[in-house]
């Protein structure tokens, strides 16, 4: 192992070998940052200048320089990386096959069903559209038209085609979680372990092999992000477009998508980083032409019973049925009578926060964590809380792994400490809906226990953040 005092000698040569190449470094940076959208290969012949002088000047000091972002990465690793993703997806996309298989036996034995109650709603709507009617003669089927085309497998090959297709999605999803990771800048290794919080997460093969379709979205708002990362705006905003008319939730996402590409510094972020520029404009354009695109098709089809089911139904949705919702009981006691400004009290916090966090993450490199801290909010203040809901931040929170300045322990003990709030709001759930036992106040008091353990998770998590981006490949991160 090299000696404090030999390691203290070379990095104290860092700073001799950039002067030595700054002009170097100043045309690769100016090459950079004149292209509106830098793809991989871009600048090449600057960058290699660049690089040779740091290996040139190190020579002639006798010190050595690791290049952040993997320089000297040979083919070799990447190859072998590639094939470990390769094993992992595979090894996921079985584990999933292996639920999906036990659910169908755990369904025909058991009262309690493992496949959830929305994949009989697709598949039933998906059997109307094969009889040449319309998805929404289905009662309860309150989703995209498009989505229940995509459960005509499920009519013509197999019930489980759908939990298959969700599955691959969910896989994929892992798979867009390392691309971002490494487009950031984040190694190999930390990109690998981010990916699997997603692909060997047990709530989220659980949600996909029940058969909701939280996949499609994970993969929709992870494309987006993939091509917010390349500056390709146009195909983000057709993405973010496509996300909303699935479903509504990702349109508090359209803030921070469009600060994020400003080009004004942070001091002038409150005024000047609004006003519309090329790549605003682009987003904007593909985000209303696919939303709206998409619902003009659905509208042409099935006419307004489309709109009322799909899109006006969710704006005066309250549901009265214990959920997670803080707000759950005293929906529960108005049902017979309203309350004034119920509507202002509950919709009114989650809007504010959902627009502070947007602004003040907006920043392009602290992008993920926006969305993320928005989500959260949005979810946690909602009236209708649902465990389908914490899909929404799980997806985005590996991308976040690597800002996190937080010890294992305390990790370990967040973690704990939200799964064990879900368990303890899940005992009295049980005996109200299985057992017939009134348990709508312990259900509601473990509902605001939830909801304080989702509020003091975001602040310790708010506190671990860092602007800084880990990128080394050759140290341990600092803790």
């Amino acid at each position: 192992m090299e000696s404090v005092k030999r390691a203290r000698g070379r990095l104290s040569m860092y700073p001799k070998l950039l002067a030595e190449c700054s002009p170097n470094a100043t045309e690769y940076a100016r090459c950079v940052a004149l292209k509106e959208n830098v793809m991989k290969g871009d600048c090449a012949a600057e960058f290699e200048s660049f690089k040779r002088c740091i290996t040139q000047a190190a020579k002639k000091m006798k010190t050595k320089f690791c290049i952040i972002m993997g320089l000297g990465s040979r083919s070799g690793s990447r190859s072998g990386t590639t094939e470990l993703i390769l094993i992992h997806t595979v090894i996921g996309f079985l584990v999933r096959v292996g639920l999906v298989a036990y659910g169908e036996h755990h369904d025909r034995h058991n009262v309690l069903k493992y496949t959830d109650v929305d994949y009989h709603v697709f598949t039933d709507a998906a059997r109307e559209v094969a009889d040449g009617g319309s998805p929404f003669l289905r009662h309860t089927y309150r989703y995209t038209p498009f989505l229940a085309w995509m459960m005509l497998p499920n009519i013509y090959i197999h019930f489980v085609f759908g939990k298959l297709l969700f599955s691959i999605l969910d896989c994929l999803a892992s798979r867009l979680i390392y691309e971002i990771l490494m487009l950031e800048g984040q190694s190999k290794a930390t990109a690998l372990k981010c990916c699997f919080l997603w692909l060997y997460n047990p709530l989220v093969m659980a949600v996909s092999t029940r058969g909701s379709a939280e996949a499609v979205m994970a993969v929709l708002i992870l494309l987006t992000l993939y091509m917010m990362k390349h500056r390709l705006s146009l195909l983000a905003g057709f993405l973010l477009g496509t996300a909303v008319h699935f479903k509504l939730y990702p349109i508090i996402y359209c803030l921070p998508l469009y600060l994020s590409l400003s080009n004004t510094p942070p001091q002038d972020y409150f005024w000047r980083s609004f006003l519309p520029n090329y790549s605003k404009m682009r987003l904007c354009f593909g985000a209303v032409v696919s939303f709206f695109g998409l619902t003009s098709i659905g509208l042409a089809m099935y006419g307004e019973q489309y709109l009322e089911e799909a899109f006006l139904y969710h704006f005066s949705r309250t549901d009265t049925r214990h959920n997670f919702s803080v707000y759950f009981y005293l929906l529960y006691i108005g049902a017979d009578f309203k309350i004034p400004g119920l509507n202002v009290a509950t919709f009114g916090p989650q809007l504010i926060l959902v627009l502070v966090f947007g602004c003040k993450y907006s920043h392009r490199s602290d992008l993920h964590f926006a969305l993320f801290t928005q989500t959260v909010v949005f979810v946690t203040f909602n009236k209708v809380v649902t465990s389908q809901y914490f899909m929404w931040y799980l997806l985005l929170l590996p991308l976040l792994v690597p800002r996190l300045v937080v010890s294992w322990q305390k990790a370990i003990v967040l973690t704990l400490l939200w799964f064990g709030a879900q368990g303890s709001w899940l005992l009295p759930a049980y005996l109200l809906e299985f057992h017939a036992i009134n348990a709508f106040v312990p259900i509601w008091l473990e509902g605001i226990a939830f909801f304080c353990c989702n509020v003091g998770i975001l602040m310790a998590l708010i506190s671990s953040y860092s602007t800084f981006s880990f990128t080394h490949h050759h140290s341990r991160k600092v803790r």
